[in-house]
Formats: C-alpha cells, structure tokens, sequence
C-alpha cells in the first residue's frame, strides 16, 4: 500500500467531475451571457449537442473557461467529505489542466479551502503515486487500474461506459477505501 511518512493511505481525488461542478459553472456562465437560451442536460463530453450555440460553444469556453473555472460550484458533500476523512487520509488532488488555467485551478482551491495534502497537475494521472483514484473520466480510470491499483469512478451521466467500480458520492469513496485496505489487511 503506497503510503506517505506519517502511515496515511495515499488516495488520489479528481478536481473536475468529482468535487468541482464544472458543468454547472459553464451552464451559470453560458446563461449569464444568453439568458433566453435552454441549455440540455450534459450527459456526455460532445457539449455542442447541448447548447443552442453548437460548435461555437468552444469558443465561448475559451473566452469564457478562467470565469468558469473560478466561479464553478463544487458538487454538494464533497468538501465536506474531504475535511471527514483528511485526518485518515493523505489527499492528493489530481487535476488536468493547460498551463494557462492553472492560477484559477489554484485560486478555486483555495478559495473553497480544500483539506488537501498536495496537488498535482498532470494529464497522467497514472504516474502519481497513490493507493487509489477517484475520477469522473473513465480514460484516467483505465490507465490507473492498468497499474493494479484501486480505480473508482464517480457516478455521472457522462461516464455510464465505465464497467468498474463506481461511487454516488466522494464521501461513499472513502468508505469503499476504508473497507478495501481493512479486506486487504486481514
């Protein structure tokens, strides 16, 4: 088990889809702007088919994605499962993000006071060491579980092809956690 000097099990914890409501940030935003516009339910990563805009709504996420990062809810229970198990746990927060964006992922961080150990910002999730890893994006889950390491996906309408494990919560993670390392132990 891949633990840190202080005897904590090592858990890794996705930023976006997991415990920041990106979607809703780009929905709040993309209303602010067009506000007689009727925006679908966002079940997959294909957002022109739930805009009005279509294909113009990358470029109104490349204007737009510093607000939306900044301003973007964080799902509801998340952070306060977080600041439950961060005395049982080393949290890693493990995040994708251009260069250009990183001073907002920070600041978001921040601003919500997240109970994190270290943050790591890469696009190979799969490299960072840790006991096991929460995402909403079954790609990042693939490569992880290819290391023979605890890959866990967070239930959302995007993900339904992940044939995993799979949480409703963050808060319900950590218990599977818990429970795993404790089966694992005996």
């Amino acid at each position: 088990m891949e633990t840190e000097a202080n005897n904590k099990p090592r858990i890794l914890v996705d930023l976006d889809g997991v415990i920041r409501d990106f979607i809703t940030g780009l929905r709040n935003i993309y209303l602010g702007e067009y506000p007689d516009h009727t925006v679908k339910e966002i079940i997959s990563r294909d957002l022109p088919k739930y805009f009005p805009i279509g294909e113009k709504i990358n470029d109104f996420l490349e204007k737009e994605f510093t607000e939306i990062l900044l301003k973007a809810p964080s799902y509801p229970g998340a952070i306060e499962a977080l600041q439950k198990w961060e005395e049982s746990f080393e949290i890693v927060i493990v995040t994708a993000q251009p260069p250009q964006y990183r001073y907002a992922t920070f600041s978001w961080i921040g601003n919500h006071s997240l109970p994190a150990d270290e943050v790591r910002i890469t696009f190979d999730k799969h490299s960072v060491d840790g006991y096991a890893l929460l995402d909403d994006f079954p790609e990042n889950l693939e490569s992880f579980a290819r290391t023979d390491r605890l890959a866990v996906c967070l239930d959302q309408p995007w993900n339904k092809d992940w044939q995993g494990l799979r949480v409703k919560t963050v808060n319900e993670f950590f218990e599977l956690v818990k429970s795993h390392i404790t089966n694992n132990q005996s």
